[in-house]
């Protein structure tokens, strides 16, 4: 950078630029050498991020073949487990199934009769004069 400056006074001195040319040159050496800069210091971050990848790569590799033998080991203490469990599930939901099936013939073969009832039980109290319980209801009955 030196050398090139001093070339451009030279020739200024010898006549062959003038000083305005000389100047727009050294502003060009000025610019060349702080992009030469900038391009020093990018070209180093890239060699040091590049370095930084690869170390990471090998221990992210290293951590990957350390946990593939706990990975598997646990998958095959789980899969009896899992099977067994799956079993027992499908085992309760088809029993549930059948009770409910069975429920639903029952109920659609059954009717409703007296036996059903028990006398003297209100499910609901009677509202206002209405408080007659059923056996009440049913002495009156017999009386008429």
């Amino acid at each position: 950078m030196k050398e090139e400056r001093l070339a451009v006074l030279s020739m200024v001195e010898k006549g062959i630029i003038t000083v305005d040319e000389a100047e727009r040159l050294l502003k060009a050496l000025n610019e060349t050498a702080v992009n030469d800069k900038e391009e020093s210091v990018l070209s180093k971050a890239g060699v040091n991020i590049s370095s930084f990848a690869k170390i990471a790569a090998e221990k992210a590799e290293k951590m990957i073949d350390d946990a593939k033998p706990v990975v598997k080991k646990a998958v095959d203490d789980t899969a009896p487990k899992m099977k067994k469990f799956s079993e027992r599930a499908t085992e309760l939901t088809n029993k549930f199934v059948n009770n409910v099936n069975k429920k639903k013939n029952s109920d659609s073969e059954d009717e409703v009769s007296e036996d059903d009832f028990e006398k003297g039980v209100n499910i609901m109290p009677l509202s206002g004069t209405e408080s007659n319980t059923t056996e009440e209801t049913d002495n009156k009955e017999e009386k008429e």
